[in-house]
């Protein structure tokens, strides 16, 4: 393997410096000595230069934002059937009528932020990123084709939201 294939695949196992590298915020020469690599420093910031560059150039590609929906859902409820997200067997679904709880007046209630339209795992990932900034807990995420859910407590809701939406116009 060539020492820009080895750089590139130890940026991937990187998520923060690969990241880092998407945004242009790097010291390549630092970026060279902290990766695990035989080889000359200054050979592994070259690649790390060219790698950026090649990122750089994908990335402006999703700059002006996507299609997407959001939609709150505060009415949920552990159930096994017609979930909105479904990890190891535990199910949260909007209840079906008749079924409301007094859990959904709860500030702390389980809310499922909906999102359709050009979602994707990079979508989620970053959007994730900026909740854990926003010090926001997540009960469950999950996206598949056309459909992203992040279930969050009632009154984060409307941050993620905000979140969601600000992340889709940049990601």
């Amino acid at each position: 393997m060539s020492l820009a294939a080895a750089t590139r695949e130890a940026v991937r196992n990187r998520p923060a410096l690969y990241d880092a590298l998407r945004a242009g915020i790097v010291n390549y020469t630092a970026a060279a000595d902290s990766l695990d690599l035989d080889g000359d420093r200054e050979a592994i910031a070259t690649a790390l230069r060219r790698f950026a560059t090649e990122l750089d150039e994908t990335a402006s590609t999703g700059a002006d934002g996507r299609s997407i929906a959001v939609r709150l859902h505060s009415d949920l409820e552990s159930l096994d059937t017609d979930a909105l997200v479904a990890v190891d067997g535990a199910a949260i679904s909007r209840p079906t009528a008749g079924s409301h709880g007094d859990a959904e007046m709860a500030i702390d209630a389980p809310t499922a932020v909906h999102v359709t339209g050009e979602v994707d795992a990079r979508l989620l990932a970053s959007t994730l990123d900026r909740i854990r900034i926003a010090e926001v807990s997540v009960g469950a995420a999950g996206v598949t084709d056309g459909s992203m859910v992040i279930v969050v407590a009632r009154r984060d809701g409307p941050t993620v939201v905000q979140l969601v939406e600000a992340t889709a116009e940049s990601v």
